[in-house]
């Protein structure tokens, strides 16, 4: 069956689905072929616009017709780790505890849609680059529109190649006489590829000032910076052939981000994720969506994401992605940013938006759910919801950089980025609507002084990097990158053993927190997942999800171990 990789890579790319925002919204121009597409600007334009189209699809049927089952950002960065639970009730959607729990198979609907939807992405990538390369038009548009191609291509590889390890690597459409006799690139040779393609975007893509307002969304100088910097940072941590990558290619990038000037972070942490704040001057890079007239792709350009993470009890969404109580416990004493992380009926009262809300603790999987992925009304279409998702913002640049700077031994720079990011913390207020009958901002701390302290000298070597580790991990809690921090760190099998069975077994710490029904699937998590892994530097450990049955029959691809 040829269906995925084959398919994927052949399709007619210049069907671009209807798009959200501005810089999306055009109108098709009369009747062209993939011969003479590329005459013209205005197809370049939505060529690449086909890309972003890809990053808004979270589930359904794409130009084959082929189905791409539920594959949100979370199920990766937040179920599989020590911050969430799958929640909703104990019978919904178990491929995520499998996955969770090192359980997983090669027939699992989700392994085939991240892998399908990768593919997508990069098929579209390789249509608009070849393409582009032949246009004789405006120098300076053709030359922004190859930038972004770029940046999306090496975007969907890093998509691909974080989640599976080694995969087909593609640089052109496929033709037919490559089916069946490509095999997987090395890990190693794919960061090298998704390397030079964001360098390249780098020389190409302006700065984000450099946009229209109706432009914004569009991939920027500074956003190939960012990314290439998180790709580096886990690349040194996972790529055992690694021998070019260092903390100083990080440090630059980064430097470079913050020297721009293009980007600060929000004065009140409160705000980040509301709706009303998209692409604010924090945000390096966000998929766009808007409201539309279908909840069902290919027409939709909202998201169901939000829609799946909220409370069942009050029919505002599924119930699923509930923080851990090893997360709400890691957060310091009266820190704001963990109202803007949590609510629930034993979090402030139960309150939402200003309202008490009602909940069902058999619809969830702990005491929490996501405050990040709560919304204050019901969208008229509730699986295409407007928000943004935030793919990286500022005070990831500043701890990436902080990170650097530790190993560096830039220790006074290290902490003065740490301390940035929490001194915009301290001063935040809670959550909107945070107190009952209002809906604003005007619930803070009553006494800041010894609220979120600075980290002063005396923290130093490795006490200093786990104090970035851990300002990463409430800072970005809930924003679906607490999977590949533990990765690329090594701590993702103490971490799950110890969150997943450890601490839940009878008498321990959060032994009476979970259910039996759910605790089972981590049994012998530690073993069950280390057999999925890779070998990273270091004796590091790399969880990889399954290829896709289909696909390693019909490619003869190798499986990943433990498969």
């Amino acid at each position: 069956m040829k269906n995925n990789i084959y398919t994927i890579l052949t399709v007619a790319c210049c069907i671009v689905f209807t798009a959200c925002n501005d810089f999306l919204d055009l109108s098709p121009q009369g009747s062209e072929n993939s011969a003479n597409f590329f005459n013209s600007p205005d197809n370049g334009v939505y060529a690449v616009n086909g890309i972003y189209d890809m990053l808004q699809l979270d589930e359904g049927a794409g130009p084959d017709g082929q189905w791409m089952a539920h594959h949100h950002e979370f199920f990766i960065g937040d179920l599989i780790s020590d911050d969430s639970e799958k929640g909703s009730n104990d019978a919904d959607f178990n491929t995520l505890l499998q996955l969770a729990g090192g359980t997983a198979t090669p027939s699992d609907a989700q392994a085939g849609a991240f892998w399908i939807h990768g593919f997508w992405g990069v098929s579209r990538a390789n249509y608009a680059i070849e393409g582009l390369s032949k246009a004789t038009w405006d120098e300076g548009l053709r030359n922004r529109l190859m930038g972004e191609a770029l940046f999306l291509r090496g975007y969907f590889n890093w998509y691909l190649v974080r989640m599976y390890g080694p995969i087909p690597l593609f640089t052109a459409s496929v033709q037919p006489s490559q089916f069946g006799s490509t095999q997987r690139s090395s890990v190693n040779e794919v960061y090298a590829q998704i390397a030079a393609d964001l360098k390249e975007a780098i020389n190409l893509l302006p700065e984000k000032s450099g946009y229209a307002a109706t432009e914004m969304g569009r991939a920027t100088k500074g956003a190939a910076r960012a990314l290439l910097a998180r790709i580096y940072m886990f690349q040194i941590g996972t790529d055992k052939d690694n021998q070019t990558v260092g903390w100083q290619q990080v440090y630059d990038l980064t430097n470079a981000v913050i020297a721009s000037g293009e980007y600060k972070l929000l004065d009140n942490y409160a705000k980040l994720l509301e709706t009303e704040n998209k692409n604010s001057s924090e945000a390096v890079f966000e998929v766009q969506f808007a409201v539309g007239a279908t909840d069902l792709a290919p027409g939709a350009i909202g998201t169901n994401m939000f829609n799946f993470q909220g409370n069942r009890k009050d029919d505002s969404g599924w119930g699923f992605n509930n923080p851990t109580a090893d997360l709400v416990d890691s957060f310091e004493e009266g820190d704001p940013r963990l109202s803007c992380t949590v609510y629930g009926e034993n979090f402030n009262d139960g309150i939402l938006y200003g309202e008490k809300k009602a909940y069902d603790r058999l619809e969830q999987g702990s005491d929490w759910l996501s405050r990040k992925a709560a919304l204050p009304v019901k969208p008229a279409l509730s699986k295409a919801s407007e928000r943004n998702y935030k793919v990286i913002r500022y005070a990831d640049v500043l701890l990436m950089h902080a990170e650097a700077s530790c190993y560096l031994s830039k220790e006074s720079e290290a902490r003065d980025k740490l301390n940035e990011v929490r001194t915009r913390a301290r001063n935040s207020t809670y959550c909107m609507g945070y107190t009952e009958g209002k809906m604003d901002y005007s619930a803070a701390p009553a006494d800041t002084k010894n609220l979120l302290p600075n980290i002063g000298s005396s923290v130093s070597g490795q006490a200093l990097i786990n104090a970035v580790w851990q300002e990463r991990r409430v800072e970005l809690a809930q924003e679906q990158l607490r999977f590949y921090d533990l990765v690329r760190t090594g701590r993702f099998l103490d971490a799950m053993s110890r969150e997943k069975e450890e601490s839940r077994a009878p008498g321990q710490k959060y032994g009476d927190t979970y259910r039996a029904e759910v605790n089972r699937y981590f049994t012998g998590i530690r073993a069950n997942l280390e057999k999925k892994c890779l070998d990273g530097p270091n004796g590091n450990k790399v969880y990889v999800l399954p290829l896709p049955l289909t696909e390693v029959q019909a490619w003869g691809l190798e499986q990943n171990p433990g498969y």
